[in-house]
């Protein structure tokens, strides 16, 4: 009888475990998200601010892009973001957005 018991006990403990597994899971995975959209916002706000540089450095707008491409690859490895290919698409359209808006306003 003693033993049945203790077996009660860890199969209780054991279903207990088991119903903790998969939000144990899902905490880490929106944990892992907020720290990709504070890397993220990390990184928009060091694009801008590498865009006004560049403007002091270089001159033609393919230097300039460039010069912000590869600063913002190298700070992404630093901070260990992810900066895959549909990251670096968004730091490049946010590049051309920029540039539009700003000839726009200069006109």
């Amino acid at each position: 009888m003693e033993v049945v018991k203790w077996i009660n006990i860890l199969v209780q403990i054991l279903s207990g475990v088991a119903a903790c597994i998969p939000l144990v899971i899902e905490l880490v995975a929106v944990v892992h998200k907020l720290v990709q959209e504070k890397r993220w916002n990390e990184i928009v706000i060091h694009t801008f601010d590498l865009m006004a540089d560049a403007e002091e450095k270089f001159e033609r707008g393919a230097e300039k892009k460039s010069y912000v491409m590869d600063a913002i690859k190298m700070l992404a490895q630093k901070i260990h973001f992810n900066y895959d290919e549909e990251a670096e698409r968004k730091v490049s359209e946010m590049i051309d957005a920029v540039c539009g808006l700003s000839k726009e306003i200069n006109k």
